[in-house]
């Protein structure tokens, strides 16, 4: 996993550590229900001005719905034709 948040969406770095740690946290708890692959997690403009609460449910949000996206359908596993 990998973890962008920009100086410009948060110009204080103890405000980018803390999205870096509720991320980290957050994928530590889903790590086990998600399938093996690599992930890059961009922080928006929005991200330093939401509670610690608020932002660890929102990125729990997509942990999950990335979960059932990858168990539906992976797209990595496409069937080719034989000739």
């Amino acid at each position: 996993m990998g973890l962008v948040v920009a100086k410009k969406h948060a110009k204080r770095a103890v405000d980018r550590n803390q999205i870096k740690r509720i991320v980290r946290e957050s994928f530590r708890h889903h790590q086990s229900k998600l399938e093996n692959f690599d992930c890059v997690v961009l922080s928006r403009s929005g991200a330093k001005d939401l509670d610690k609460i608020k932002l660890r449910h929102m990125v729990d949000q997509l942990w999950t719905r990335l979960g059932q996206k990858s168990n539906g359908n992976r797209s990595g596993s496409k069937q080719r034709k034989k000739a």
